[in-house]
């Protein structure tokens, strides 16, 4: 009885070949890592953005009660060149730390805050709000800016 033993041609992945499926890899897992965090900041500065312009409105909002309401309070002698309208819908000037606030309209000193700004030239109001981008360039601030106009009645 004969054994016939066959040589069989057994041929591994090489050390070269492994080198370059792992690069590869890398490289897709890399752009997709690039992808999706820039991705994520172009969200979260979305909403930072969407956030300043519902307080913005807010603001305005908050006008438009005050004049229809109480006029002198915002038209008077004493009122301060920047100002902002509190939760408890008093104007205050801007640098008060309830003009300070976060997403939802509460004074803060939690990041982001939203620093609220108005101003008036004659029957004009310019709603201002700043804040410090959380997102790749923290210490650069954006602004959302709306004017509000009252007409005489």
């Amino acid at each position: 009885m004969f054994i016939r033993h066959r040589i069989v041609a057994e041929r591994g992945d090489t050390l070269v070949e492994v080198l370059i499926a792992i690069a590869v890899i890398s490289l897709i897992l890399g752009g997709a890592f690039v992808t999706t965090n820039r991705n994520l900041q172009s969200t979260r500065q979305a909403q930072e953005r969407g956030n300043a312009q519902k307080l913005v409105e807010s603001q305005i909002e908050q006008v438009k009660n005050i004049v229809g309401s109480n006029p002198d309070s915002i038209f008077g002698t004493g009122v301060p060149a920047s100002f902002c309208v509190n939760a408890a819908g008093a104007v205050v000037v801007s640098s008060n730390a309830a003009c300070a606030v976060n997403a939802s309209g509460a004074a803060t000193t939690a990041e982001p805050i939203y620093r609220l700004a108005i101003t008036r030239s004659g029957n004009t109001f310019t709603v201002n709000n700043t804040w410090s981008k959380l997102i790749s360039g923290g210490g650069t601030t954006n602004n959302v800016q709306m004017k509000y106009r009252v007409y005489e009645q």
